[in-house]
């Protein structure tokens, strides 16, 4: 987000509960670093979040701060950044040369969610096939050095192997911050961003599908409030 007085713009940092779609905290901090998101999982941690896995892209100081604040927490690096960094590196959208390889890498590891046995006997599968070929098997050696976080989502029933979700709320937020074209003080992008996030905490569901459809007609705060919490009457 565009602040005065800021070079670059402000991010925020977020998080979604996969199973009820809700927004436990957030916080609005100058830069993406270890301080701020040892921040973010603090408040995730006053809250008493049960917090078993974070499913993010391929960012130490997330996983740095994560496992300070929730020693035992699992991390799954987004199997679609990771497969997307690969194709910036081999230039596969523009080069021939290892558009097969990527796409083999795609079908045996990120095409879906496999058990890590099954992960690691296409590992194998891939390095016969690939064997003479300096560059793949660098890419391979790297893939099983990032094994347990390619496949931590395997451990977690119902974890998802990537951040589709919160990239879907990114977008929206996004498309509503079109309309602005920036804040005049970091205290009024701090008073707006609480606002949007309550908006969308209060809201009712309506188009969500699938395994989600029980969603549809509730509002994510209402999954997660405690028993007989009587909720205000917002944004009616």
């Amino acid at each position: 987000m565009k602040v005065r007085g800021y070079e670059k713009a402000i991010p925020l940092l977020w998080g979604i509960d996969y199973l009820t779609h809700d927004i436990p905290v957030f916080e609005f901090a100058p830069s993406e670093n270890y301080e701020s998101l040892l921040k973010y999982f603090g408040y995730l941690k006053s809250i008493k979040y049960p917090l078993q896995i974070v499913i993010c892209d391929d960012n130490e100081n997330i996983k740095m701060a994560a496992r300070y604040m929730f020693p035992n927490v699992h991390i799954q690096t987004c199997q679609n950044h990771f497969l997307e960094n690969i194709r910036k590196d081999l230039q596969v959208r523009t080069e021939e040369k290892y558009k097969n390889f990527v796409l083999d890498l795609k079908n045996e590891f990120f095409s879906r969610k496999i058990t890590r046995p099954d992960f690691r006997q296409r590992a194998l599968k891939l390095v016969k096939k690939y064997t003479g070929n300096l560059v793949a098997i660098s890419y391979l050696v790297k893939i099983e050095k990032s094994f347990n976080e390619l496949t931590a989502a395997t451990l977690i029933p119902g974890a998802p192997k990537d951040t589709n979700l919160i990239e879907l709320y990114n977008s929206h937020l996004q498309a509503r911050l079109k309309s602005i074209k920036g804040f005049k003080s970091f205290s009024s992008a701090e008073k707006w961003l609480n606002a949007y996030i309550l908006r969308r905490r209060f809201r009712p569901f309506r188009d969500c599908s699938q395994k989600f459809r029980y969603l549809n007609g509730k509002t994510s705060i209402s999954q997660t409030c405690r028993k007989n919490a009587i909720l205000p009457l917002l944004f009616i």
